[in-house]
């Protein structure tokens, strides 16, 4: 029998009742409400830098103040900087994690280790990696404690990762790097030392997935890391953008080229489309890197910030005051949905859970006359599996999954 190359195991506790919570009254999330408290320097975990050291990896937390919502959507923050300096007192930083406090949300504006030499590809890719690793550690933290202590009041189901720059590079990935068979080749030799696609900066156990990306003058390593069931993304950018491509080429560090080419905005937005990912691309014509911000000085363009905030706004709106239904493993069929990427396919599939595996699931493939060729269990909280397909004769197959007495079925054509 073939095997299921299972991948991205995680725990998710699911709450035991279904419990719904309407989050949208009074112009929440639209308008500004509150003023906001600030707690700063808050750890939520650690891992070793560029020059070997043990490097503890904190966030300042913007909350509205005096709200009582008992859980509330997040967005996490990255500053942008080349992956070379910055930090999470950035003035655009500050003035976005403000604004939406304002607005209800709560923010965690979050620092990342930083530095690489020298610049080249390798080094240049790896100071991605760590970005990208610190953030998904800052994402477990927030469903760690949603599940436990509860300190924060937030939504597991509603945490948002931004950044600009090169944070909008590393909050893309969070959301789009997603399986091991991604990584970059220059990476594997050191992949598994380095800590794989979750990495081991902290909270380890809880998904590192976010629900929604924010990305402002950032890119995707590859938009064939995108799968139809993808996370909803929201960009603008800079059609004369010579730090971060608008379109598809290769990057520049501080001027230097590395020879690794990446997909910006314009081209994430083209695949979103083409895969049905729900997506908003603002382009500026004409313009520049991060133009909301003076790089000489830091100081903040009200006139472009004002399109980055309302525009970011808009498209969040749907999201963020939705009525949000938490269920149990046992409550809804709905959480066994999943699709089927490609489909039609032939060699191998990518089978994408919209919810996070729940307890007890089994995936397999039968044939029309009802035959299981295929099966595997799947761990809790897994959100992709690779299933290799090729030994099946061109046909048409039922994919399942099954957990209990609940069952999803999706037809898959092979060629």
């Amino acid at each position: 029998m073939k095997h299921f190359t299972l991948l991205l195991s995680m725990f998710y506790a699911f709450t035991a009742f279904a419990q719904t919570t309407s989050t949208c009254d009074g112009g929440r999330f639209y308008d500004k409400l509150y003023q906001v408290d600030v707690t700063t320097n808050v750890e939520y975990g650690q891992n070793t830098n560029f020059s070997g050291q043990n490097q503890k990896l904190r966030f300042n937390f913007y909350e509205p103040q005096g709200d009582t919502l008992e859980k509330r959507p997040l967005i996490i923050w990255a500053f942008g900087g080349s992956f070379l300096f910055g930090d999470k007192l950035s003035p655009d930083i500050v003035r976005l994690s403000n604004e939406f406090a304002e607005r209800g949300y709560t923010c965690a504006s979050i620092d990342y280790r930083l530095f690489f030499f020298p610049i080249n590809q390798e080094q240049t890719l790896k100071a991605v990696v760590r970005a990208v690793h610190d953030m998904k550690a800052a994402v477990r933290f927030f469903r760690k404690d949603a599940l436990t202590t509860n300190t924060y009041n937030i939504d597991p189901d509603r945490i948002f990762v931004g950044g600009v720059s090169a944070g909008g590079i590393t909050a893309v990935q969070v959301g789009y790097l997603d399986l091991t068979e991604e990584i970059p080749a220059v990476l594997v030799p050191d992949s598994a030392s380095f800590g794989g696609i979750e990495g081991v900066s902290g909270n380890p156990g809880y998904p590192s997935n976010p629900n929604l990306i924010i990305n402002l003058c950032g890119a995707v390593g590859d938009t064939n890391w995108m799968a139809p069931s993808d996370v909803p993304i929201v960009s603008l950018h800079g059609t004369s953008d010579g730090t971060v491509p608008y379109g598809s080429q290769e990057i520049e560090v501080t001027g230097t080229p590395i020879g690794f080419f990446v997909d910006g905005s314009g081209s994430l937005h083209v695949r979103a489309d083409n895969l049905g990912i729900d997506n908003l691309l603002y382009t500026w014509q004409g313009v520049g890197h991060t133009p909301f911000i003076s790089t000489s000085n830091g100081s903040i363009n009200e006139a472009y910030m004002d399109t980055v905030v309302w525009t970011v706004r808009d498209f969040t709106l749907p999201y963020a005051c939705r009525e949000i239904t938490t269920v149990g493993v046992n409550d809804a069929a709905d959480l066994l949905d999943f699709n089927v990427f490609p489909n039609p396919a032939s060699g191998q599939v990518r089978v994408n859970f919209a919810k996070g595996a729940p307890g007890g699931m089994n995936l397999s493939i039968t044939d029309m006359t009802g035959k299981q060729l295929l099966q595997a269990p799947v761990q809790v909280g897994q959100i992709a599996a690779l299933v290799d397909i090729g030994n099946l004769a061109p046909g048409i197959y039922f994919v399942s999954a099954q957990s209990g007495e609940k069952t999803v079925n999706k037809k898959m054509i092979v060629y």
